[in-house]
């Protein structure tokens, strides 16, 4: 968990793109952590939320991404830009 936490504030503090983030909430319940923030680039914003499900074997994550991020940058780049940072992280 303390991994994970630590990558969603690296992502936070440098995400890709060269969007600008702000609003941060996160918060941790159990193995469950929900956040939150907002994401601009430009003249572009949107907020950007979901949770992180945290198991012995697995980290889940869910978001609905928004319709900018899903137009300009793609679903499937997201989850795998994700999946590859989440896996560099838990090895």
């Amino acid at each position: 968990m303390a991994r994970v936490d630590r990558f969603l504030d690296r992502l936070i503090q440098d995400p890709p793109g060269g969007a600008t983030v702000s609003n941060v909430l996160k918060a941790w319940d159990g193995q469950r952590m929900t956040f939150s923030f907002a994401l601009s680039r430009g003249f572009f914003g949107s907020s950007f939320g979901g949770t992180l499900d945290v198991t012995d074997d697995r980290v889940v994550v869910e978001s609905e991404l928004p319709m900018m991020v899903k137009s300009f940058v793609g679903e499937e780049r997201v989850a795998r830009t994700i999946a590859d940072h989440l896996g560099q992280v838990l090895k």
